[in-house]
């Protein structure tokens, strides 16, 4: 007997979070151990650039198996290539001969898996549920990432004073497991053959590029693209800044930093539980513009005012809480109108130009941070009269600013979403696949 429909997602959504759990105490822990042996912020750099490089480099190759193949399959080929990268570096420990070289090659290889998976997991929540739950679903894809990220590193600590890495990479090897198995006993239908899958078959070249060619023929898809990839840059940027600037305006208070950043993933498991039971909202675009609008002003802007941890805690918890009902909500939106037999090839050219915004995002944020923000914002800077009522002056002050100027950018966003009929209305200018109308 195989579990189907909203109790069948249910069962891998469960083994999903188990193998994100599993992963993430490895995470930690490998950023213990590259620590300890190096001391080296470049070798933690290096290793989250081999982990991200895969999503940016071969993410349409994701997309063409998920359409090409059973995607229950490569969704299990994913979790087994994962659990292969993690028993290679358990065997590698085990001599004793363990480098960071090694963690580049594996780290690597996850990327990949992640890189196949998503997209076959996304485009299988079509086939599994009706329309109605794919926000729900959403939610709580979303969800499981926020929830792992959080409570891996706790549980990873507490291990850590017990156990050694072996054990930890025990585990992980037991969710990958545990991943594998809820996905074997579900039934996930394949797509039905549509008009436009049956033209959109070519080579593998021409398959990679098929899902970015889906988009760009459809103005809708392409301004709704666009303005994500939009957020996503400015997003990015007032990101990466966060931990520096509360260190920077505390006097490098880590006990603070660790609070803000419990109530950032409050927030966002806040968020993540809301969509999750709400299902989201039934007028998906002036939803998303909303979610993008509430998000902007009070969440980043009202940290970027912030001067302490009091007054950062409602931007902190709002900044992440809309997150998840953003994403849940604009993924729904994809998952409705895009042809079953298509979508992974659509979903993985959507995720990877939009991943794209965050290397470029962390590669300008340093550079407006340190050489101008910052010292524009110090007691005799250029920006220091204009600004200093707002966000003050000082260390910190111009890292405040420039969170404070993306999260004005970003509002701004969803009225010219609104604005432009290709994006105000794509509900009506798009046809549900359910339609069958391609």
């Amino acid at each position: 007997m195989k579990f189907r429909g909203f109790t069948g997602f249910v069962v891998i959504w469960v083994g999903q979070f188990a193998s994100l759990f599993g992963s993430g105490l490895t995470r930690f822990a490998l950023t213990i151990w590259i620590f300890q042996q190096t001391s080296s912020p470049t070798a933690l750099t290096t290793t989250a650039f081999f982990g991200m490089l895969p999503m940016l480099v071969l993410g349409p190759l994701g997309g063409v198996l998920a359409d090409r193949w059973n995607r229950k399959t490569v969704m299990i080929i994913s979790d087994t290539l994962a659990g292969l990268a993690t028993l290679s570096l358990l065997f590698i420990y085990l001599t004793g001969e363990l480098a960071l070289w090694h963690l580049y090659i594996a780290v690597f290889f996850s990327g990949v898996a992640d890189t196949i998976q998503l997209p076959a997991f996304m485009s299988s929540i079509t086939m599994m549920l009706p329309e109605k739950h794919y926000g729900r679903a959403n939610g709580m894809r979303e969800l499981a990432a926020t929830a792992s990220s959080i409570f891996s590193p706790i549980a990873a600590a507490a291990l850590l004073a017990f156990i050694d890495l072996r054990e930890i990479f025990y585990i992980d090897l037991l969710t990958f497991g545990i991943a594998i198995l809820t996905i074997t006993i579900t039934f996930i239908p394949q797509p039905e053959q549509t008009e436009i899958g049956q033209t959109a078959k070519g080579s593998l070249w021409q398959d990679m590029l098929y899902g970015f060619k889906f988009i760009l023929k459809r103005p809708s898809l392409t301004a709704l693209q666009s303005l994500w990839m939009t957020t996503n840059l400015f997003g990015t940027l007032g990101n990466v800044l966060l931990t520096a600037l509360v260190l920077a305006r505390t006097n490098n208070d880590e006990l603070v930093l660790g609070s803000v950043q419990a109530i950032l993933s409050g927030g966002a498991v806040a968020g993540g539980l809301i969509i999750s039971v709400w299902g989201g909202p039934k007028k998906k675009i002036p939803g998303v513009l909303t979610f993008l609008a509430l998000g902007s002003i009070l969440g980043r802007v009202l940290f970027g005012i912030g001067r302490d941890f009091y007054t950062w805690i409602p931007g902190a918890f709002f900044m992440y809480l809309f997150v998840p009902l953003l994403n849940g909500t604009i993924a729904s939106i994809w998952q409705t109108k895009v042809p079953p037999d298509v979508q992974g090839r659509v979903m993985s050219a959507r995720i990877t130009a939009s991943r794209a915004m965050i290397p470029i995002g962390t590669l300008l944020a340093g550079p407006l941070a340190e050489e101008l923000f910052e010292p524009a914002m110090m007691p005799a800077g250029a920006l220091a009269p204009i600004f200093d009522w707002l966000v003050g002056s000082g260390p910190g002050a111009g890292m405040s600013l420039i969170i404070l100027l993306t999260g004005i950018i970003m509002f701004s966003l969803a009225p010219i979403g609104y604005a432009i009929p290709a994006i105000r209305n794509a509900e009506k200018l798009l046809p549900d696949h359910s339609t069958k109308n391609f």
